[in-house]
């Protein structure tokens, strides 16, 4: 099927209610950051009080990952994840449809010396990052800075897939499937900065048992054999949203290079785990908990999800 005519089928009546929301998001783009915020975070909340979608799972996930906090603590942690998970979906609403001058003064990058240093080489840079919900509205801002190429997977939904990658593809120097790791060692090679998320449990060829907040976790583990095939850098990248001076603003913080990583998996996979849970807890209700990080881990371990959807 030629890409026109998959365009033209994604007009079908099925398919109108999906157009509908993609309108109401560009309506409601041109309001004001704060007020679009504030309006995800009071969406998240009522998601989280009368609409559970993987309530049960991210209590479980904060459950396994702070045994430190007792019930009442991990609620209130629970429902400020999905005031956040809301306010990260007006974020991709102000990112998708909004230029950069809307930007100014709402952000600050720490650490951009290490990429430049990495350029300066002739490096590539593998950009270590998480399942944020920061996640649009920081590579947005990457993209201003830095010419950013990413992995993406699509949204199951077609309207949506077709819809996320031209918003996304924007801006970026190059995009590459989940699955094209020969793409994307050949862009690393050639100096690009790829963003790169290895924090869920996906059950793939190069993946692992390691602990993950303590807890054992399916992790991938080709972070490595990545970075050695590019010969790139692999560094870390958070953003935090946060209220400075009375708004809200965003931190992207920029680590320094990695040591090589070891050859070992299960020791890759452990020191990229421990990056990652470095990231989670500058923010920890800002990080996907409602995805089933612990599922898919084999034979010998418990479903820690079980009668949960």
């Amino acid at each position: 099927m030629s890409a026109a005519t998959q365009s033209l089928r994604l007009w079908l009546p099925q398919y109108w209610p999906a157009w509908l929301l993609i309108g109401g998001m560009r309506l409601l783009a041109p309001l004001p950051l704060g007020v679009l915020l504030w309006l995800g975070g009071w969406l998240g909340r009522l998601v989280f009080y009368f609409v559970p979608i993987r309530r049960a799972v991210t209590e479980r996930n904060l459950e396994l990952c702070f045994p430190e906090l007792d019930r009442a603590a991990r609620r209130r942690l629970a429902r400020r994840c999905y005031e956040s998970f809301g306010m990260g979906f007006a974020e991709a609403i102000f990112s998708y449809f909004s230029g950069p001058e809307r930007f100014a003064g709402r952000f600050t990058i720490e650490g951009l010396e290490h990429i430049a240093a990495a350029r300066q080489a002739k490096r590539g840079v593998l950009l270590l990052s998480a399942h944020l919900h920061t996640i649009e509205v920081s590579g947005y801002i990457a993209n201003l800075h830095l010419p950013l190429s990413a992995f993406y997977r699509n949204p199951n939904h077609p309207v949506f897939a077709y819809m996320v990658l031209r918003r996304r593809s924007r801006g970026l120097h190059r995009m590459f499937r989940a699955d094209d790791l020969k793409g994307a060692v050949r862009a690393l090679r050639e100096g690009d900065v790829l963003w790169y998320a290895p924090d869920q449990g996906k059950r793939i060829k190069d993946s692992v048992i390691a602990p993950f907040f303590g807890v054992s976790a399916r992790t991938n583990a080709a972070t490595g054999k990545v970075a050695r095939l590019g010969r790139a850098l692999v560094v870390p990248w958070g953003a935090v949203r946060e209220r400075r001076d009375g708004r809200w603003h965003y931190r992207v913080t920029i680590g320094a290079p990695l040591p090589e990583l070891p050859e070992d998996p299960v020791a890759e996979a452990t020191a990229i785990n421990a990056v990652v849970e470095g990231l989670v807890r500058a923010a920890p209700e800002q990080y996907l908990w409602q995805h089933k990080r612990f599922k898919k881990r084999g034979d010998g371990y418990p479903d820690l999800y079980a009668g949960m959807r």
